[in-house]
């Protein structure tokens, strides 16, 4: 079974043992515990997808899933991401119904992160030395893998945030990958971090070379007190950075917003609380967030303070780990 399969067979599982119908529910708990014996090495899995199957039947019993609405469910997860989002819109029950399962389809049942060779969870920051004896930090629910040989030192970001002080080796240059860019360190200190559909270089100390994968042939040195973006379009403009602001941020675990789309700011968010939260990435990116948001503050507070900057914003608590974030028409 590839990494799509599972997916997708985890996502109609969350649906299935949700029904309203307490025979089909039985059923599918029973046929449920068989597959886990089939797949033993997905049990990492397995649990993300229980802890969110534990809060979807809060949802199920508060706002009534009927069987048909999960058998459109399983429907609609097999025409696409696209269709999925597009049916978001339709009724807010509905809508969490299927957002269900492009959450754990698409996005949140993260198989890359299982699979890094280093990783924090949720809300937990955690340092560590690597063979070469650079020094790195992880933000929350952060992961990396790591390819270190005799000829290069490269480091994948899964996901999340790092902050690396890197240690001396001429002959082999490290190198930060993420899906946008490669960041090869001319010096020492650094922190990049990962959004959706993009990721940022913060340069402490020295310089990186900045490398584009979406536009060939684009490439900029980043040096100490500067900062620069990569996205899909290459590599953004190189603007000025605040060392110290930016240092005890990190360190006190703050988000340093400047335009930062809420879909972004949402996903920070969400690595440090449990629970889960529903959104359309695409419509909330529009929004632009300024300001220093405080990571570890009550969720349910944040979120308020982000509905008084921006009242088109709705927030649908469905339980106290469960909620949705719409745009009022």
């Amino acid at each position: 079974m590839n990494t799509e399969q599972l997916r997708k067979e985890l996502a109609l599982w969350a649906i299935r043992l949700n029904s309203d119908d307490p025979d089909a529910r039985r059923e599918a708990e029973a046929q449920f515990k068989e597959w886990r014996q089939k797949y033993p090495q997905y049990h990492e899995q397995m649990e993300e997808m229980q802890r969110f199957s534990e809060q979807m039947h809060h949802l199920s019993t508060t706002h009534g899933i009927s069987s048909q609405n999960i058998q459109n469910s399983v429907q609609l997860s097999r025409q696409g991401e696209k269709y999925i989002q597009k049916m978001l819109a339709k009724t807010f029950v509905f809508a969490l119904c299927v957002g269900a399962v492009g959450y754990l389809s698409y996005s949140t049942i993260p198989f890359a992160y299982y699979a890094a060779d280093l990783k924090t969870k949720t809300g937990e920051m955690q340092s560590f030395v690597l063979d070469d004896g650079s020094k790195i930090t992880l933000g929350a629910k952060s992961a990396i893998k790591l390819d270190f040989t005799q000829d290069k030192r490269e480091i994948d970001l899964v996901q999340g945030d790092l902050y690396i002080e890197v240690a001396k080796d001429k002959n082999r240059p490290l190198i930060v990958h993420t899906e946008q860019a490669d960041f090869k360190a001319l010096g020492t200190r650094f922190i990049v971090n990962e959004y959706h559909e993009s990721s940022s270089l913060s340069m402490l100390d020295s310089k990186v070379l900045a490398t584009s994968l979406n536009q060939a042939h684009q490439s900029r040195v980043v040096k100490q007190g500067q900062k620069l973006n990569a996205d899909l379009t290459g590599l953004g403009q190189i603007a000025t950075l605040n060392i110290s602001a930016t240092e005890m941020a990190w360190d006190r675990q703050q988000i340093l917003a400047e335009d930062l789309a809420l879909s972004d700011l949402l996903t920070l968010l969400s690595r440090y609380h449990q629970g889960y939260l529903f959104f359309n990435k695409q419509a909330l990116s529009q929004f632009k967030v300024n300001g220093v948001i405080n990571a570890r503050q009550d969720l349910d507070q944040t979120l308020s303070l982000l509905q008084n900057q921006y009242p088109q914003l709705k927030v649908h608590r469905i339980s106290k780990n469960v909620r949705y974030i719409s745009i009022n028409d």
